[in-house]
């Protein structure tokens, strides 16, 4: 687990670790939305916070980029898929413009930015404070459950990496059992997904036997939760973000 940091909470005192869990999910979900309209100049000053804000939180870049390789990896497909254009004369033979690689650059970079304000709060954020904000930002909406969806989201946080230690197992594993001689795709990721769909589910219905044992109930209590004035100015320096979004 020591490796997966750059995913799970990693403790630290630094200026996100300290404002309020409901400030970071609502940046999360406005810059979000902001980024997916933003263009360079929006897109570059979120760039640099966010790289600053992985920082100061403790997470190194080599080891984030290691935790989102396959991720990575689908936004290369997207470039690909988004910058290669059929304009030949037969119509069959692609072609790249710097005018369609740009427009696939910039849909690259938005989907990767999201993704990482999204790890940057799994790791100055505690699971229980994630489950907590969550509670009340769903206490309003009608028919709904609030504290079993907050606990679900909770249990999610919480598996991701463990289900990303048992992958890298499975892989170890099997690259000591000179897997690359298999020379069939498919065959290779049937004995990988096969092997880890088994360890998951195993793994859950351990868990849910566990917390039946304990008596496990939503309505437990929840941490408290306060709004200082560091949230107040780190929203309102958000805040400054939003005359970017209309610049080119």
């Amino acid at each position: 687990m020591g490796e997966l940091t750059a995913i799970g909470f990693v403790p630290g005192c630094s200026t996100l670790h300290r404002i309020d869990a409901r400030t970071k999910q609502a940046l999360l979900m406005g810059l979000s939305v902001m980024s997916l309209w933003g263009h360079l100049i929006f897109l570059t000053l979120l760039t640099i916070i966010t790289l600053h804000g992985l920082r100061s939180a403790g997470v190194r870049l080599w080891r984030l980029i290691r935790e989102i390789r396959y991720f990575l990896v689908l936004l290369g497909l997207v470039f690909a898929l988004r910058a290669l254009n059929f304009t030949d004369i037969n119509g069959w033979l692609p072609a790249v413009t710097a005018d369609s690689a740009a427009s696939a650059l910039i849909v690259c970079w938005r989907l990767l930015l999201v993704v990482c304000m999204g790890l940057l709060l799994m790791a100055t954020t505690r699971s229980a404070e994630i489950r907590a904000s969550l509670v009340w930002f769903l206490r309003p909406i009608p028919a709904l459950d609030e504290k079993m969806a907050a606990t679900m989201v909770g249990l999610v946080v919480r598996l991701i990496p463990v289900i990303l230690l048992q992958a890298g197992e499975i892989g170890d594993a099997q690259r000591a059992r000179c897997i690359e001689r298999c020379k069939n795709p498919l065959t290779r990721i049937m004995r990988f997904t096969i092997p880890l769909f088994r360890r998951v589910f195993l793994g859950a219905d351990e868990l849910a036997m566990a917390m039946q044992a304990r008596c496990y109930s939503e309505h437990r209590s929840l941490p408290d939760l306060s709004f200082t004035w560091r949230d107040g100015l780190v929203l309102g320096s958000a805040m400054l973000l939003f005359p970017t979004l209309f610049l080119p």
